[in-house]
């Protein structure tokens, strides 16, 4: 009988909000019981800093997917300007409006990312900073629409159950409800396949593609979603004030949201929340204190702020979230036992070999990687790929899995050519490792063998974001924990992946690659930095999963281990094929021995 798993958790231990519903509860007491007591001043102070932590908490989303953009704030104001004008010159009802101008931020968002995301680098802040610019010019010079520098006036109040919101203090309420809605939506979404992908893409867009993440789409969605909470802020500000110009949505409101979002701590949604109400509180609380210093007047907090900002990232580089994380930790969410994994990916038998390379050439400029190299994998074997250093064997994964194009030669997969970019192979039943392992250190390892079920599951964005994939979700993490049964490592499931030895991360990888349900399993090197009695049980473990019908291709370096487990060995040279044939066969190899193995053996 199987081992039945324990308790799982989710998203990891220390990252999230342990309890939604309860840190739901006590937000919105804390700013009912602030807003009742506090005066009108701080009541405004209080209603700003909320729709700060909305666009605040885009940005960190955005940070989780490894985007940086200096243009939430125009975004903000794309928000104001739609519901502003629609709601005041075409007499739309307020929410409609807002609706309006989140469908607009979303499809602006659209177009801007599908073109600016495909850069890397310093290339992509610089192209969201160029936008930024462009869309604040545009609400400074669209008089006849935006009303230019001068703004527009007599924005309609929103409305509930027939009444205007007309007072601060029930539409600051209204804002912090949104933010606590918003968080809690968002700490669901980092523990989906969605958010799990997110992250996955930030530390390896390589190997995110690899289990069948599309980055760049990923990346858009992210960075549409983002630019709507943003959009949000800026609707509800236009509601709030009834008057908007382009003076709040500057760059410089861009570079305070990227502050809030860093130093809040972009490892959790809430992390806009503490920063907001740190960076508002603080600056506040600054210039009261510097001008009865001082007594006279002037924006010399900015000096201070910014010394003191420098120190705090320095004590705290992960922000503060980390700090408040410790005081409202508890034990996170459970799956129940009762779960079960998700169902084998039906595929159809394919007579013949599993794989067929012909002919397959790989240049890097100068660089001859492979030269007219053959191989053909037999459906239910062990192949052994050897050669020294340099011979090709890594090259060959990678252009067997997508990673490079071939220069020449063919590729057929289970008896059709491979067509497609990388992340297509994880559909069509191909996984692999990595040479150098390749995990999201700060996820845990249950996370991380989760993202080998990615092609296998299907919910969408908004089903993660609301919950409606919970069915799914518990499926997922049941088949990761049961590939973490398979290599021995269910006692570090809620440990964080980095925090491994690397023996124990290159078995992590095995369970993720298990867990996508492949037919044909590509390990490189996956016994390096493993201990003996860890190289016994992952030879046991091989034999296993050829036993149940899954080829493997190995490439590894300890040939004890190698000539005990393959059925046949490749071995390639500076390129090209040098033998192929049985262990025995190849160990007697003459020419094998000279070039590989050694006179020794």
């Amino acid at each position: 009988m199987a081992q039945q798993p324990p308790e799982l958790h989710r998203p990891g231990r220390g990252v999230g909000l342990s309890r939604p519903a309860l840190s739901l509860a006590i937000l919105l007491a804390a700013v009912a019981l602030a807003v009742t007591l506090l005066s009108p001043f701080y009541v405004s102070l209080l209603a700003f800093t909320g729709l700060f932590a909305l666009a605040a908490m885009g940005m960190v989303i955005l940070l989780q997917a490894g985007q940086v953009s200096l243009g939430q704030a125009a975004f903000m104001g794309l928000g104001a300007y739609v519901t502003a004008v629609l709601t005041r010159d075409y007499g739309l009802s307020g929410w409609l409006g807002i609706g309006a101008g989140l469908g607009g931020t979303a499809l602006v968002a659209l177009v801007i990312g599908a073109v600016t995301l495909r850069l890397r680098g310093h290339y992509l802040p610089l192209a969201t900073l160029a936008w930024g610019i462009s869309l604040s010019v545009i609400f400074v010079a669209w008089i006849e629409v935006t009303g230019g520098s001068s703004g527009l006036d007599n924005i309609p109040p929103l409305a509930a159950f027939g009444r205007p919101i007309a007072s601060d203090r029930v539409f600051t309420c209204l804002i912090w409800s949104i933010v606590a809605a918003i968080v809690v939506s968002l700490h669901h979404f980092q523990g989906t396949r969605m958010g799990r992908a997110a992250r996955a893409v930030r530390a390896n867009e390589l190997m995110a593609a690899t289990f069948g993440i599309d980055p760049l789409r990923l990346k858009i969605r992210v960075f549409i979603l983002s630019a709507v909470l943003a959009g949000l802020a800026g609707a509800l500000y236009a509601h709030l004030l009834r008057f908007i110009s382009p003076s709040p949505f500057s760059l410089g409101a861009s570079f305070k949201i990227l502050i809030m979002a860093v130093l809040g701590g972009p490892a959790h949604p809430a992390g806009g929340i503490v920063g907001a109400v740190f960076l508002e509180g603080l600056e506040y609380s600054l210039q009261g204190v510097l001008h009865s210093m001082l007594g006279v007047s002037g924006n010399y907090e900015i000096v201070v702020f910014g010394a003191l900002l420098v120190l705090l990232l320095l004590k705290w580089p992960q922000g503060l979230w980390p700090l408040v994380a410790r005081i409202l930790r508890a034990p996170p969410r459970e799956i129940p036992r009762a779960a079960q994994p998700l169902p084998e990916q039906a595929r159809a038998t394919v007579d013949g070999p599993m794989l067929s390379v012909n002919l397959l050439s790989k240049q890097f400029g100068g660089l001859q990687a492979l030269r007219d190299f053959n191989l053909t994998v037999r459906t239910g074997e062990i192949l052994g790929l050897i050669g020294p250093n340099g011979a090709g064997k890594t090259t060959a994964f990678n252009v067997i899995a997508g990673v490079f194009g071939q220069t020449s030669g063919s590729i057929e997969f289970r008896g059709a050519g491979l067509e497609g970019g990388i992340a297509s192979r994880a559909d069509l039943g191909m996984a692999r490792t990595f040479q150098h392992v390749q995990l999201v250190g700060e996820m845990s390892v249950i996370e991380n063998v989760a993202l080998g079920c990615y092609a296998r599951t299907r919910s969408a964005m908004l089903s993660c974001l609301t919950g409606l994939d919970a069915a799914e979700e518990r499926r997922a993490l049941r088949t990761a924990y049961g590939a973490l049964q398979r290599v021995g490592l269910t006692g570090r499931a809620h440990d964080e992946a980095g925090s491994l030895p690397l023996g124990q991360q290159r078995l992590v990888e095995v369970a993720r690659a298990l867990a996508a349900d492949p037919v044909l399993l590509l390990l490189d090197e996956p016994a390096a930095s493993l201990r003996h009695g860890e190289k016994v049980r992952l030879a046991e473990l091989i034999r296993q999963l050829r036993g149940e019908g899954i080829t493997i291709v190995l490439i590894e370096h300890d040939m004890d281990l190698l000539m005990s487990i393959v059925d046949r060995v490749v071995v390639l040279n500076r390129g090209q094929l040098l033998a192929e044939g049985s262990p025995a066969q190849i160990q007697s190899d003459p020419a094998v021995i000279e070039a590989y193995l050694g006179s020794g053996r």
